[in-house]
């Protein structure tokens, strides 16, 4: 007879002995003593932990010929041809070679309609169900929804997401999750006595890490150290085969780094490396190692459980787990994370692993900031030798090597309680000039030194140790605007020389800022007049909209009349009154015919050049006036 592996051999055959899964098992025991069976089931969860052997046992459940019970005999025709997987009744599919949906039509659906030959159960089981097309879901939507009494699903996947929330809706799941090493090891023990084979505790703890959760792939690997070592296995047969990182190399190495020792880090490295070890699993077991200690420093009576420290180790992790802060264990996991992560893409991967563990040995200088303000305050120095080399940088961190910044930053509240006086000398200002007679002498108050006003209260500035609150300010002599009480006076008002100035000016600016607005509006306007704090700008009746753009444009127009004027100007729109606007028309045009009567024809030229429209005309035109005639 051919050699049969252990995970065949060794396949549950009943609810009792699936490892690891006993959330599952107990609801489908429960579901067949109650006799809720449900018409669909999808059983989800890792390779290799139970998925389909959990549905051919369920399928011996609901069709062994002494009953339908949660513990099938395993020895009548039913349960031994559904073992062996040739029971007629039950049909176990492979989804990968019958993902179209003519093949799931004639080997599904069109048996739908046959009741079993001999079972109660007619049952498809269809295992990786996540790989039939969209066509082929569809097409088994109404017949997972209701098919006939007799006929049961179950769906075995490892990609839960890739099925249809249709068919989920449809189906009871049932979620598998990994199997912890404690049940694989346990597991391994069982199969190992019953096999006579003489394998140590730490062999057996080494196949259970190097499952990663599944039983199936341990058997395997298993099996595989078996046919290195023959009956005898030890732990180091067992990281020679698989290629795992030994412990020893690993204590080795967390020993190294608490005595601070770089030689040995290069020499561990160089050791790693002609082992043939993989630099990333060795970084990974790096830091499952330092878990390791921090579960035992958060809670020490974990040290006696052989998953986190085994017997023959336990002292050293014990000695280690004492050199060790849970600080300097959270900054190795980082540090040991990243250098995992660097590995990846490096092109001299031991450059890396080197250069993680000196840093690693670096990280153990810097001294908690707690501890050193502690001993600051006590009046002692600082920490002890191994941690001499440290010191605070400014931002409260430990910084390695070198003295302390001479120039500490600091924060200050944004109110001050007491400004510092400034160093700065009060200058008085020069002794006032006597003023004529006709006008008396305006005092001159000293230029003083006074400090700025202090900003709001909630923000935090930071400044120099040697900086000053405030400088000297100096105070202007007051001004001719400002009366002896504070209030600002009225200035004079000025002469009609200087308003037609002002206005010239205000134009040219309007001008200069927007062409078209002066051209479209302000050229268009009956009058401007400056008048006292006011520029007036009045348009005729039928220049309405004018009027109102002007208005609109006042957020802009009134700054640039303050800024040319040097005080504040209000911008007004006004509309002529209509007989007044009349009479100046009449009156434009008399003046414009008795000039044309006395002048020569050249005149007319000049005074239509001259006329308002025809001049805003001529701007957004480039035209000529080649003759005038009057009508």
């Amino acid at each position: 007879m051919s050699y049969q592996v252990l995970a065949r051999k060794w396949r549950p055959q009943r609810f009792d002995d699936v490892v690891g899964q006993g959330g599952v098992t107990r609801t489908l025991i429960n579901a067949i003593g109650s006799g809720r069976i449900a018409q669909a089931f999808v059983f989800a969860g890792p390779r290799g932990v139970g998925k389909t052997t959990t549905a051919r046992i369920f399928a011996r459940a609901l069709n062994c010929q002494s009953g339908t019970t949660a513990n099938p005999c395993g020895t009548c025709d039913s349960c031994l041809e559904i073992a062996a997987g040739r029971d007629m009744d039950v049909l176990e599919i492979d989804a990968a070679t019958h993902t179209q949906v003519e093949k799931v039509r004639d080997v599904i659906i069109s048996g739908l309609s046959i009741p079993p030959v001999r079972d109660r159960y007619k049952i498809f089981i269809i295992d990786e169900v996540h790989q039939l097309s969209g066509h082929s879901f569809n097409a088994l939507l109404k017949s997972i929804e209701e098919p006939p009494s007799y006929v049961v699903f179950m769906m075995a996947t490892t990609e839960l997401q890739k099925i249809p929330e249709t068919i989920l809706s449809r189906s009871q799941v049932h979620e598998f999750r990994t199997i912890s090493e404690r049940a694989i090891t346990a597991q391994l023990k069982k199969i190992a006595l019953a096999e006579q084979f003489d394998v140590s505790e730490e062999a057996l703890m080494l196949v259970a890490r190097a499952a990663d959760g599944s039983m199936r792939d341990g058997l395997t690997a298993f099996d595989q150290v078996l046919a290195f070592a023959g009956s005898t296995v030890s732990a180091q047969d067992v990281s020679s085969v698989l290629g795992l990182v030994g412990r020893d190399l690993l204590l080795d190495i967390l020993t190294a780094v608490a005595d601070e020792q770089a030689p040995a880090a290069f020499e561990l490295a160089g050791r790693a490396i002609d082992s043939g070890y993989d630099l990333r699993l060795l970084c990974r077991e790096l830091s499952r190692l330092v878990r390791d200690l921090m579960l035992i420093s958060v809670d020490p009576k974990r040290l006696d459980d052989p998953e986190v420290a085994p017997a023959g180790e336990r002292e050293r992790i014990r000695t280690l787990a004492k050199q060790f802060s849970r600080e300097d264990l959270l900054r190795s996991f980082d540090l040991i994370a990243r250098a995992e992560i660097d590995l990846r893409a490096a092109a001299e991967p031991r450059y890396h692993l080197e250069m993680a563990l000196l840093k690693w040995i670096h990280l153990r200088k810097l001294a908690p900031l707690a501890e050193l303000i502690e001993q600051l305050q006590q009046g002692g120095g600082l920490p002890p030798a191994r941690r001499s080399g440290s010191s605070v940088s400014p931002g409260g961190s430990a910084s390695p090597g070198g003295p302390s910044s001479s120039v500490v930053r600091r924060s200050f509240p944004a109110r001050p309680a007491a400004a510092p006086p400034s160093r700065a000398p009060v200058r008085p200002a020069p002794a006032p000039t006597p003023a004529p007679a006709s006008e008396p002498a305006k005092p001159l108050r000293p230029a003083v030194s006074r400090p700025q006003p202090a900003p709001p209260p909630d923000p935090v500035f930071e400044a120099d140790a040697d900086e000053p609150f405030d400088e000297p300010v100096e105070i202007e002599p007051a001004s001719a605007t400002t009366r002896p009480g504070g209030a600002p006076a009225r200035p004079a008002d000025p002469s009609p020389d200087l308003l037609g100035g002002l206005k010239d000016a205000f134009l040219a600016e309007v001008r200069r800022a927007n062409v078209s607005f002066y051209r479209m509006t302000v050229a268009q306007a009956h009058t401007i007049e400056v008048d006292g704090d006011r520029i007036v700008f009045s348009f005729a009746p039928a220049h309405k909209l004018l009027k109102g753009n002007l208005e609109q444009n006042r957020t802009w127009l009134e700054p640039l009349a303050a800024r040319v004027s040097g005080r504040r100007m209000v911008v007004v729109g006004a509309m002529v009154d209509p007989a007044a606007a009349q009479q100046a028309l009449t009156r434009e045009r008399a003046d414009v015919k008795g000039a044309a009567s006395a002048g020569p024809r050249e005149d007319l030229k000049g005074e239509a050049a001259a006329d308002p429209g025809m001049k805003t005309l001529l701007e957004l035109i480039p035209l000529e006036i080649k003759d005038v005639e009057r009508l």
